[in-house]
């Protein structure tokens, strides 16, 4: 009876200290995709702006902008958790081509989905015809060659990491020191941004296109590539475990929220402050940490979980309710938190229509290979 309790106590105290789950890697991707919105939205300055802040800083800055400017993060953020999810799968013996090729198919169905159903709503809609345009824009867009949407850049930078097999990807940050290795990925981030930024990285002249295609997608992967290291450093070492352990040791439970707040609340100023884009690395490394190790209340974790859960949707469709399609349709809420409301509402609606769609077409398909499978057994 003894030893029982003492493994049940085992057990809890085990689970206690294990705090980052398939439950947190959805509320971080959650939290990156909030990022993304507002990022679109607010980041903007003098005529730029979009509906009416009630807050300025100056005659063209409005306070808004500094959570857009902070936002930054996003792509850094999503990077962070598909490098996370990588090691993870690695850990785990699930991390093989025919995985990673059916993460692909299945991220390519979403956004063939989305493609229709814009290049339909674009035939009804879309006054200057841009979208679907020509059928040579929309066959070369089932094949991402063409984008209609501007935020869709990241799909193709996706897939190149889900093609390179994971021993190659993560190779350089395998048998390196978790402190090397965060410091590696530090310096290649800043000396990645010193070469794009000085012009080091050859022009290809536009005539070129297939040359131009395979050097912008290269520029992009590099600059992923430290965020994604360091999303598998943080799952190889448990640094987020760790990190909680750290603080229930060393500080006292109710004042853990209030300090890692404050600190999250100096890192915004501070990068604000700065105002310097070769910071994102740091700044989102450090909000993915604070925000896995700040114990939220049930209503906060419901809300991230659902905008993780809608993650993908919201990515592929956002641009389309005020920028490309359906242009200024949530500028007309006018205020910035109507807005954002606004938008996450039309989003998570069509996020909705696109999983239903996407349930049908698995199960159509289903259905089929059930149907061959009975007609095979009974030639037999």
């Amino acid at each position: 009876m003894i030893l029982k309790e003492n493994v049940g106590e085992k057990k809890s105290n085990t689970m206690a200290n294990k705090i980052y789950s398939k439950q947190d890697a959805v509320m971080s991707r959650g939290l990156a995709i909030l990022c993304m919105v507002v990022l679109h939205l607010f980041c903007r300055t003098g005529k730029d702006v979009f509906g009416k802040p009630l807050l300025w800083i100056n005659s063209t800055i409005p306070v808004v902008f500094l959570f857009g400017f902070f936002s930054e993060i996003c792509v850094p953020l999503y990077s962070l958790c598909a490098g996370y999810a990588r090691q993870y799968m690695e850990e785990k013996k699930k991390s093989s081509w025919k995985n990673n090729f059916h993460r692909i198919i299945k991220l390519m169905v979403n956004y063939w989905i989305v493609l229709v159903l814009f290049s339909i709503l674009g035939l009804i809609f879309d006054v200057d015809n841009k979208i679907p345009g020509s059928l040579i824009k929309f066959l070369k867009s089932i094949v991402l060659l063409h984008s209609y949407n501007g935020a869709w850049w990241y799909l193709n930078t996706y897939i190149l990491l889900l093609l390179i097999p994971t021993k190659i990807l993560l190779n350089p940050i395998k048998k390196v020191e978790y402190k090397k290795g965060l410091i590696m990925c530090l310096l290649f981030e800043i000396g990645w941004y010193v070469v794009t930024k000085i012009g080091l990285i050859p022009d290809v002249p536009e005539k070129m296109k297939v040359v131009l295609f395979i050097k912008n997608e290269l520029v992009n992967l590099i600059t992923v590539l430290p965020f994604v290291w360091a999303g598998a450093i943080i799952c190889k070492e448990k640094l987020v475990d760790n990190c909680n352990s750290w603080l229930k040791t060393h500080v006292k439970l109710r004042w853990q929220n209030k300090c890692l707040i404050i600190v999250w609340i100096g890192i915004f100023c501070l990068f604000n402050l700065l105002h310097k884009a070769v910071l994102v690395g740091i700044v989102a490394f450090c909000s993915f940490m604070i925000f896995n190790l700040i114990k939220k209340p049930e209503i906060v974790k419901k809300i991230f979980l659902f905008l993780g859960k809608h993650s993908t949707n919201i990515w592929l469709t956002h641009m389309f309710f005020y920028l490309v399609l359906f242009k200024g349709l949530v500028i007309r809420a006018q205020y910035p938190i109507l807005m954002l409301g606004f938008m996450l509402i039309l989003c998570i609606a069509t996020s909705y229509i696109i999983m239903g769609i996407e349930h049908l077409i698995y199960n159509f398909i289903e259905y089929i290979m059930c149907y061959r499978e009975r007609l095979q057994r009974e030639k037999r």
